[in-house]
């Protein structure tokens, strides 16, 4: 007997996996031919296309004689074709090559499904998209059900209920942009034997200017996956992502995206999975808005923050060596501590410019021109604003919890061990030790010791991102404890 299958929340369009279909490819003369193929669309790939037979290959002479060059390459910004089931697709953003004249290949960044033609010639733009974000639910704060009712003892009327809260939902607009949270829900109840309700997060995002599928990617839902892996101190995958020409349309007649990071496994909330994700911001009780949040997010990299540049593609990513992952959460610190302070640097560099200058004036007429030449050589030319200070700022802000732990890991205890000064070394001067250390190749440390101390650096980072997007104090500190 087949198990029964799990009640899903979200039910998309497509599957992932192998299509027939028949392209649509451009001849070189501003027409199109029907070519014969198949398309691939799955997780972890991007979205390949195969072509057979008769292909528009760019003959250096026609005939018997004709002759030709390959691999032939052209770029495009939409391939479209029709699957054998009638639906259609896009491929965007790729290379059509052709390795000899019957075969050939094509690669998008995306693809997009739909059950309605695509024109081609441009990109479909999309007022709407929806998708899904692991841990959503976690920075939400909120739960679908309020209440659930069930016989507790014998007498009590048979009767199941499940209360929708109908407040577990969100919506923020701001200057022609809204963006709502609230959980879907399927019920299986027909069979007789079994009742069930599955409900999942989701994410609709519109926008007033209509935007590409490439655009929508790029400027929010990339930006939304980092923040969201931010907040919950993980990489967080994105389920699906659906773009909506029509709202009334139901969810079955909307274009699916596929792309490299699109998992297309929508996920069922339960309180175990929720409770495993740690956010540092919970929307409800903090009182956020998870659209201010990423505006907020869009400013600082729109403004080339370091901090963000830097932490911005490590929270997405994964299987980091240790060493690198502590060489550059300390550079993203560096960074936002220079960003924050170049006014007082500006001054800082000033002031030290003209006690140079003072300085070089008299030795010049105390020293002998060897001794002159080489201390004009060696003196700095700028105020030193370095790693020192930025860690000797922060650790002020961040709980005292952090320094303990910091100050017991065995990457501190081998600096201060190494160091032949006299007194204790401080914890800032310790950690800059190391970096200098590693950035020099003048020495080198265990792996798992570097892991540790990266792991409490990037609670850190989190706080100082979550302070930089304006959460509030609470928040700041669930990040730097590593607690909800």
């Amino acid at each position: 007997m087949k198990p029964a299958k799990e009640t899903s929340a979200v039910k998309l369009p497509f599957e992932t996996g192998e299509y027939l279909i028949t392209w649509r490819v451009p001849d070189h003369r501003g027409g199109h031919l029907p070519v014969p193929g198949l398309l691939t669309v799955e997780q972890g790939n991007y979205p390949t296309g195969v072509l057979y037979g008769d292909l528009p290959i760019e003959w250096v002479s026609e005939g018997a004689t004709g002759v030709a060059s390959f691999p032939q390459r052209h770029t495009f910004d939409v391939l479209t074709g029709r699957l054998s089931s009638g639906a259609y697709v896009a491929l965007m953003n790729g290379e059509l090559s052709y390795s000899f004249p019957g075969n050939g290949r094509a690669v998008g960044a995306f693809a997009a499904l739909s059950l309605d033609a695509f024109d081609t010639s441009g990109h479909r733009k999309y007022a709407s998209i929806e998708l899904q974000i692991e841990g959503l639910e976690s920075v939400a704060g909120v739960a679908p059900i309020s209440r659930v009712k069930m016989p507790m003892k014998a007498g009590d009327e048979p009767v199941w209920e499940a209360t929708v809260d109908k407040d577990a939902k969100f919506t923020w607009s701001v200057g022609g942009q809204s963006m709502t949270f609230s959980y879907d829900y399927s019920v299986r109840a027909l069979d007789g034997y079994e009742f069930r309700m599955a409900f999942g997060p989701v994410l609709r995002l519109t926008s007033e200017e209509p935007l590409t599928v490439v655009d929508w990617w790029l400027e929010w839902v990339r930006p939304l996956r980092q923040l969201i892996s931010l907040l919950t101190g993980a990489p967080r995958e994105v389920r699906y992502l659906l773009a909506v020409v029509d709202e009334a349309a139901p969810r079955s007649h909307r274009d699916q995206v596929f792309g490299w990071d699109i998992t297309h496994l929508p996920v069922n909330s339960t309180r175990a999975a929720v409770e495993e994700i740690r956010s540092a911001v919970n929307l409800a009780s903090d009182d956020l808005s998870l659209l201010d949040l990423l505006h907020a997010w869009q400013r600082q990299i729109a403004a080339r923050h370091p901090l963000f540049e830097t932490y911005g593609a490590m929270a997405t990513a994964t299987d980091q060596h240790p060493r690198s992952r502590f060489l550059l959460l300390l550079q993203a610190l560096e960074g936002s501590y220079g960003s924050e302070n170049r006014a007082k640097h500006a001054a800082d560099k000033e002031a030290y410019g003209v006690k140079r200058e003072g300085l070089l004036a008299r030795a010049q007429q105390l020293l002998e021109k060897a001794d002159f030449t080489f201390i004009y050589k060696n003196l700095r030319r700028e105020a030193q604003q370095g790693l020192d200070s930025a860690l000797a700022d922060l650790l002020k802000r961040l709980p005292d919890e952090v320094s303990e732990e910091l100050t017991k890991t065995e990457l501190i205890r081998a600096v201060r061990k190494a160091d032949t000064g006299k007194g204790t070394l401080p914890l800032q001067t310790a950690l800059t030790r190391a970096r200098n250390t590693l950035s020099h190749g003048s020495g080198s440390f265990e792996p798992q010791h570097l892991a540790i101390v990266a792991n409490i650096l990037e609670r850190a980072v989190r706080s100082e991102a979550i302070r930089l997007l304006g959460a509030p104090l609470d928040s700041q500190e669930r990040a730097a404890n590593g607690e909800r």
